[in-house]
């Protein structure tokens, strides 16, 4: 499975915003190899770096090093920025005109373009929430699970939706054949 070097380049640019005291200690506790990709000035946005070495070895160090193991708290964290980073700027005017259900049905189509193999659709919506599934993953992670869905969080926010919950009940780490988001708000 692979991941989009945006994704790549949020995670770096998450720890460098949040923990920069430590970001170092961070990058220096990386394998060699993920170490100079994340080290590296020009990471590649368009390209497309292995899952595991270069994305859930990050993560996981994250999940380690800042929030003592708490992978839901770090994934809600670093989805959050994601999302802050990808839907403001030129994205803004179009967060005050867009539906929920179209800004999530379009987050699904975002998200399959960055995840490979990856299959992520909008199942059902109504006014107050929104049903999310993830049927094809390869290579999901609790992390990443979490991570998929603060960004999810943040962009209802950003959309002006108030008191977002959300849960998931399925999980393709659980067995199921499906990692289901289901998001609902007042």
């Amino acid at each position: 499975m692979e991941i989009k070097g945006t994704a790549i380049k949020t995670t770096r640019d998450f720890v460098k915003a949040n923990f920069p005291a430590r970001y170092d200690a961070w990058i220096n506790a990386l394998p060699e190899k993920t170490k100079a990709i994340y080290s590296s000035t020009m990471i590649n946005m368009a390209g497309w770096y292995p899952m595991k070495e270069d994305y859930h070895v990050p993560i996981d160090k994250i999940v380690e090093m800042f929030y003592g193991g708490n992978v839901k708290t770090a994934g809600e964290a670093i989805g959050k920025f994601s999302a802050d980073i990808a839907l403001t700027g030129i994205y803004k005017l179009f967060l005050m005109v867009a539906t929920p259900k179209y800004l999530m049905t379009r987050a699904s189509v975002v998200f399959s373009t960055f995840y490979l193999p990856c299959d992520i659709k909008v199942s059902e919506s109504s006014s107050k929430s929104v049903a999310m599934q993830v049927t094809k993953f390869p290579e999901m992670t609790q992390a990443v699970e979490y991570r998929i869905a603060g960004w999810c969080v943040r962009a209802l926010e950003l959309c002006g939706c108030k008191n977002i919950q959300y849960k998931i009940p399925h999980s393709l780490l659980k067995g199921d054949n499906m990692t289901e988001f289901l998001y609902s708000w007042d």
